[in-house]
């Protein structure tokens, strides 16, 4: 049985050729933002690197925290006591302290308590984006691109912003 439908006819490249404009781009190497591709690659190279050492750094100082907050002595007096709390529900046993303000994180770090590391290394990856927009501002300034100078501090603006309304 035939189909009432016709198929459309695939699309031969040869056919559809580059507009003038892209043309245009490709043979000057203008990525049509006012960065030609060289410093575009430089750019994303920046905040690729960016998010990479954040996420790392991040992970390492967590994981750091984790191995404290399992070897000290009060880690293991605490868990005895937590377990049969966590059982219950009560998600902050009694005898456990996490910090709640950078002040007290950093205070903690000091100190050398598991928790304040796993806390720092959080932070860490909080600020891992806001670096990221902030290096891409820098970026489109040095190349003189207004527009995206604009747009990324519109978006760092709604980071901050964000930041602020959450605490």
């Amino acid at each position: 049985m035939k189909s009432s439908r016709s198929r459309p006819s695939p699309i031969n490249p040869s056919q559809v050729g580059p507009s003038a404009d892209q043309d245009l781009r490709s043979t000057t190497g203008d990525t049509g933002s006012g960065m030609n591709e060289q410093t575009s690659r430089r750019l994303a190279g920046a905040v690729s690197g960016v998010l990479r050492v954040g996420v790392l750094t991040s992970a390492c100082v967590i994981a750091a925290g984790t191995v404290v907050t399992f070897l000290s002595a009060a880690s293991s007096a605490s868990a005895r006591r937590s377990v049969p709390q966590l059982r219950r529900g009560i998600l902050h046993p009694a005898g456990s302290y996490v910090p709640h303000t950078v002040a007290a994180v950093v205070k903690g770090v000091e100190q050398g308590h598991g928790p304040a590391l796993v806390m720092l290394g959080l932070l860490l990856l909080i600020a891992t984006p806001v670096l990221r927009v902030t290096v891409s501002v820098i970026g489109f300034a040095r190349e003189r691109d207004r527009r995206f100078v604009l747009i990324t501090l519109v978006v760092l603006a709604v980071l901050i912003g964000s930041f602020a309304v959450g605490s």
